[in-house]
């Protein structure tokens, strides 16, 4: 196993090592009574969230770079042999998903490629299983693994016509397609594959893309709006043999750079070609730096981004247990490369993630237990102070104590006014950011593209699904700041009020929402920004682009509106769960003094009861603090400032 490989592997561990302290945590709170359902809800988005985790590699390239070599070398070599199809000519025909589901049996998944006819994007097919055809994959022996995972190559014989009507061959494309004597061409059988495989890395959260070239890219959108962009890393592959081609560049201009700002990795593979037993090692070394420039300057990257590579070698030489061919592979150096970006950035968005959600959980709770032992020693004080008092020193206490409770309830019924003023803003975000408002804009833009022949006509119906989501999100945004306003009123009316101490609630950010937003648009303007002859292959592409982004939008207001109920609940729990303590609190309070009064239990008795109330507060509190700080010590303790609620991640994770 490789640095890549061990890296994975760690943060698997450690995954599940903070999934254990986080229920820990959660098991103390159902014991101690603290845990209503906001943080039981908390308390499962971050196990789920740390079971979900996935670090996803994407391999970029046209084919006969090596990309498939590649997979095997890094990732499966310890099979002994080649388990992902490589040979010269087009091996891989379709895009394809390595990943573990064990809710699943081993299997291929193959998805026929007509189905790009009816246009229903690949992300609503993937909840299909009818749609699919299944292949279960044998255990425990690779050369039949291997053999199953041939059926990714299949290939099918159809019209030229055909092939352009599903996608593979437009009026820039030509030279994909070679009619045989029959003027029939081959095309790839499959749309995508996944493959669900109980491999180590893959069973610790790795997902492996492997994407078949330009043409592929092209037909599908949902490469370039989601697969690709939300990839960890990203590894574009070129051949030394070939160096930087056209079609090279098209795939990186279009569909990888404007697209993947982060973890980007140029792989220049089959530098074992230039090996030369006639020429020194000091002048292989010069030839291959000399490329390593030229396509440095070529995709617009640093040298260092840059890896020289022979995939073949690395994959022979760990095969072998050679570890001079190893070194001379330079696989290392990549996977070190690889390890190094990919892993630890990966590790501080999970961190932060958790972070928030578990700080916002355990700082409520933490508050209930630092007002339940400062009431506790409040009561303590004001029973002290009874100690040879006479009954009317007693009466005026309690009536005191009962004027602050008449005081707290005329506070509650401000409450219940800040209630209804939050579930109607609540209603409104959801009726605004609800399915039935994007089913509407889809269905507007839908019949304006269906109605015009003309490309700006097009263009506009798409400009417009764009503009109405940015327009809902918009309105949540403002919405969402008017609550978190009013919560801050409320925070500090309280507070002053009655000595709570709930300090600022957190607030909602669309940032990240509207970033993804112009992502998309960024996308639909390069892709189609510049046509002025809506042909009938580019229509067709127009129109399966334009239902991806409508089930890209789909997945958006999704996740927009579980983050906005999460947060909703959240910014309410706080002063929900001290209102609550206070309330017990002051009928304790009342409750002692009138005992006292009314010589039903003696002062001394009272004072023990809540002397012993109090140390179990304490007791409670110092566990507490060693579980966070349990939890704490696993997530590390660099510091992270605070950030808006929705701008926790730095890549998309829906």
């Amino acid at each position: 196993m490789g640095a890549i490989g061990e890296q994975i592997a760690a943060y698997g561990g450690w995954r599940g090592e903070l999934a254990d302290a986080i229920r820990r945590y959660g098991f103390w709170l159902d014991d101690v009574e603290l845990a209503d359902d906001v943080a039981r809800a908390r308390i499962e988005t971050i196990l789920a969230r740390l079971a979900d985790e996935r670090i996803t590699v994407a391999f970029v390239a046209e084919f006969s770079r090596g990309k498939s070599e590649l997979i095997n070398a890094i990732f499966f070599s310890d099979h002994g042999q080649r388990i992902v199809p490589s040979s010269a000519g087009r091996t891989t025909m379709c895009p394809t998903e390595l990943r573990y589901d064990p809710e699943r049996p081993a299997s291929i998944r193959l998805l026929p490629v007509e189905t790009r006819i009816d246009d229903t994007p690949l992300a609503d097919l993937r909840e299909q299983a009818d749609a699919w055809t299944e292949i279960l994959l044998p255990q425990g022996d690779p050369g039949r693994l291997r053999e199953a995972f041939t059926a990714v190559q299949d290939v099918d014989r159809v019209s030229v016509d055909r092939a352009r009507q599903l996608g593979f061959a437009g009026e820039d494309d030509d030279d994909f397609l070679q009619p045989d004597d029959e003027g029939m061409v081959q095309v790839p059988r499959w749309r995508h594959a996944i493959v669900n495989y109980p491999h180590p890395l893959l069973e610790m959260g790795l997902v492996i893309i492997d994407t078949p070239g330009l043409n592929a890219i092209g037909a599908e959108p949902e490469l370039t709006l989601s697969t690709i962009p939300r990839a960890d890393a990203v590894l574009f592959v070129l051949a030394a043999d070939t160096g930087v081609t056209r079609s090279d560049i098209e795939v990186w201009r279009r569909h990888v750079s404007p697209v993947q700002r982060s973890g980007r990795i140029a792989v220049l593979n089959k530098i074992d070609g230039l090996w030369d037993e006639l020429r020194d090692d000091a002048s292989i070394e010069a030839e291959i730096d000399r490329q390593v420039a030229s396509v440095a300057a070529s995709l617009e990257l640093p040298a260092g981004l840059v890896f020289p590579v022979s995939a073949q070698k690395g994959l022979v030489a760990r095969v072998q247990g050679d570890r001079e061919l190893l070194a001379r592979s330079r696989l290392p150096a990549l996977e070190r490369a690889l390890s190094v970006e990919l892993v630890p950035r990966q590790r501080e968005i999970l961190i932060e993630h958790v972070r928030r959600e578990f700080d916002e959980m355990s700082r409520v709770a933490a508050g209930i237990l630092a007002a339940r032992r400062r009431n506790l020693v409040e009561q303590l004080f004001e029973l002290n102070a009874l100690r040879g008092k006479n009954r009317d020193v007693m009466s005026h206490m309690a009536a005191r104590i009962r004027a602050e409770r008449e005081d707290f309830e005329k506070g509650l019924r401000h409450l219940q006014g800040l209630r209804s003023v939050f579930s109607r803003h609540s209603q409104t975000i959801f009726a605004t950011i609800g399915a039935d408002a994007l089913r509407r804009h889809v269905r507007a833009a839908r019949e304006e593209m269906r109605t015009s022949n003309f490309s700006s006509g097009l263009r506009t119906g798409m400009d417009s699904l764009i503009g109405a989501a940015r327009a809902d999100f918009g309105e949540a945004g403002r919405l969402a700041g008017e609550v978190g306003t009013l919560m801050s009123a409320m925070y500090k009316s309280f507070s002053a009020q009655h000595g709570l101490s709930l300090g600022s609630p957190i607030l909602f950010s669309m940032k990240r929402y509207l970033a993804e937003l112009d992502r998309i648009e960024a996308l639909q303007r390069r892709h189609f920004g510049a046509i002025s002859l809506v042909t009938t292959e580019k229509w067709a592409l127009m129109r399966r682009f334009f239902e991806s982004v409508a089930s890209r939008l789909k997945a958006l207001y999704e996740k927009l509106n579980r983050d906005i109920q999460a947060w909703l609940r959240a910014v309410m729990a706080p002063i929900e769960g001290q209102i609550r303590e206070h309330q017990d609190q002051l009928k304790r309070r009342l409750d002692s003094v009138r005992r006292v009064i009314d010589a039903n239990g003696s002062l001394d008795e009272r004072i023990g009861a809540l002397e012993r109330m109090r140390a179990e507060v304490e007791q409670r509190t110092a566990v507490a603090d060693e579980l966070v700080g349990q939890i704490g010590a696993t997530l590390g303790h660099a510091e992270h400032p605070d950030r808006p609620v929705g701008q926790l991640e730095t890549t998309t994770s829906s």
